[in-house]
């Protein structure tokens, strides 16, 4: 029995490697172009960027020819040196309101939102509505420091696109970048909570090999429990925040980004590896906890049975 209790460790030895892996994984997912992209912790879509407006605007200049300052009128002109092939595909698009007008615009499909970065690209030939194949094409400098700059990101884009317009001509909202910045301050706040998820995660693995050595040592089960009740602490704090700050940003971006038909959406597979790792070190915690009040327990017993044996 008392090797079967000793050899037991490790379950929250496996439970502590686990933990250890998937916060790095949540720590440095998407920190390099096209690596674990999927696990975004929000992703906001462009594909269908301006098209209630371009819509609008083509309808209103055909009811008023006058009219030559309208937001359409701007694009065709803007399309002149482009050739009539070009002004027939841009026509095309606009008439079609499910069709792709973000890359005639010359931006980006989609962009994430990581702990450390950001990254933006297209979707695949193969993308469908229930899989999306996501194709990287750029990332920001993978440091916790960089904060992302949708707004100046698009603006570049639609500058170097074959209209060369900006951001101010299809109405974009400005507070869309504000909700972006608290988002940024959270992502800060998630990196550090999962520096230390790693850090603890680490040594609570480690503390778990002089227990299956030593056996039950009251100092050994102490600090096991001390390094597996903070990794759970931080890590369950890191997915609270990771999961509401990104519920609230998207809430505020889709509300924001209603009028030019932005969808910003949350990272399910983040959050599900979060709470999966905030799970396994909950529960690596509770059998250090349970095991110390075992022995406790067991060692109270025996003081009992002592003294009233006279001993």
């Amino acid at each position: 029995m008392a090797v079967l209790l000793r050899f037991a460790v490790l379950i929250p030895l496996i439970f502590s490697f686990v933990a250890f892996v998937l916060t790095n994984l949540t720590l440095f997912a998407g920190s390099k172009k096209g690596f674990m992209e999927e696990y975004a912790v929000v992703r906001i879509n462009t594909t269908m960027l301006g098209q209630n407006i371009l819509s609008s605007d083509d309808k209103s200049s055909s009811d008023d020819d006058g009219d030559g300052d309208s937001l359409w009128d701007q694009f065709t002109d803007g399309l002149d040196d482009l050739g009539d092939a070009a002004k027939g595909k841009i026509n095309d698009i606009a008439g079609d309101i499910i069709g792709d007008i973000a890359d005639e615009l010359g931006i980006s499909d989609w962009y994430s939102l990581h702990v450390m970065n950001a990254c933006w690209g297209g979707f695949g030939p193969n993308a469908t509505e229930s899989h999306f194949q996501l194709n990287t094409t750029n990332c920001t400098q993978s440091a916790p420091q960089v904060r992302f700059n949708l707004t100046s990101i698009m603006d570049h884009q639609l500058s170097l696109g074959p209209l060369h317009i900006s951001l101010a001509k299809i109405h974009w909202p400005g507070s869309i970048q504000l909700k972006i910045d608290a988002l940024n301050a959270a992502l800060m706040a998630l990196f550090v909570l999962y520096v230390l998820g790693v850090g603890f995660s680490g040594l609570a693995m480690l503390a778990c090999i002089p227990a299956i050595v030593l056996g039950d040592k009251r100092i050994i089960l102490m600090v096991n429990t001390g390094l597996a009740s903070a990794t759970a602490f931080f890590i369950t704090l890191a997915s609270i925040i990771a999961t509401a700050a990104g519920s609230v940003a998207v809430n505020a971006i889709n509300t924001e980004g209603k009028p030019v038909t932005v969808v910003a959406t949350n990272g399910t597979k983040f959050y599900t590896i979060t709470w999966v790792t905030s799970a396994l070190m909950i529960l690596s915690s509770a059998f250090w906890v349970g095991k110390f009040v075992f022995i406790w327990k067991k060692e109270k017993k025996e003081r009992e049975r002592y003294s009233k044996e006279g001993f």
